[in-house]
């Protein structure tokens, strides 16, 4: 008499037993136990810094005091100190794409990986003719104004006197209703007027640091300005006078920061 030994088939049952524990295992209980598990696996936030870095000459090595370091994705943008260091706080890590600038420089533009604590130097090449006399001291008035602009939270863009002097638009009016995304016109008061989220809205004027009635617009010409900042954002229009970037640079004028409520400027 012989006996059989069913052998193929506990070892099947075994194999898909523990393969049933390990799936039941691996599935989170809903509910409580179910969101506590989600959390845990929830990863850290990544770690804020102060980044840091400095501008210097590719030629000489010398250190470039006053140039400007933008991070293009975050429009944040800030200038060397006398020894060309410069900081942004509050950076997390990241990949960024600075534009670095300076007076009778080249502009450099790059991208980088930042990581905790990284330091960053960067060299510019000289440009083959540099500016002279009181011409540099109102461009860096302008890239203080610039920096000013990318630094205040608001939908904005600037123009400088070279575009402005070549445009065919009689007044400044009409230059920004042409060029930029706002919508100028007067209303029946003969005022002007924007449209900001679908509401009419007087528009905020600024001449040369101080605020102006909204006419203004229609009375200056664009080739009489050296810069015009227009905030999109909020309706306000900033006019500077060649005059005046002239007379603000030799007497060491700083930009106070700008109000983003209110009629002031």
């Amino acid at each position: 008499m012989h006996t059989r030994v069913p052998v193929a088939t506990p070892v099947r049952l075994l194999t898909i037993g523990a393969w049933c524990v390990l799936s039941v295992a691996a599935v989170p209980v809903p509910g409580i136990a179910g969101a506590a598990w989600a959390q845990d696996t929830l990863p850290d936030p990544p770690p804020s810094f102060t980044f840091r870095g400095e501008v210097r000459d590719y030629v000489t090595e010398f250190p470039i005091p006053g140039a400007s370091v933008q991070i293009a994705e975050l429009k944040r943008a800030v200038l060397t100190d006398r020894v060309g260091r410069f900081d942004f706080p509050d950076l997390v890590p990241g990949r960024y794409t600075f534009v670095t600038s300076g007076l009778g420089y080249e502009t450099n533009r790059e991208r980088s990986a930042i990581g905790v604590n990284a330091f960053m130097v960067v060299r510019l090449n000289p440009m083959a003719i540099a500016l002279e006399g009181i011409e540099v001291t109102v461009e860096r008035l302008v890239r203080e104004l610039e920096v000013r602009r990318l630094s205040t939270p608001i939908a904005s863009e600037t123009f400088e006197a070279e575009a402005m002097q070549r445009t065919m638009e009689v007044d400044v009016a009409a230059f920004v209703d042409t060029r930029t995304s706002l919508t100028v016109y007067r209303d029946q008061m003969d005022r002007f007027q924007v449209r900001l989220r679908g509401r009419p809205q007087p528009l905020r004027v600024c001449l040369d640091e101080v605020a102006v009635a909204s006419g203004f617009l229609g009375n200056v010409q664009p080739g009489e300005l050296g810069l015009l900042e227009v905030y999109e954002g909020m309706g306000m229009i900033r006019m500077y006078t060649k005059d005046f970037l002239s007379r603000a640079a030799t007497e060491g004028f700083s930009p106070a920061p700008i109000p983003l409520f209110g009629k002031g400027c």
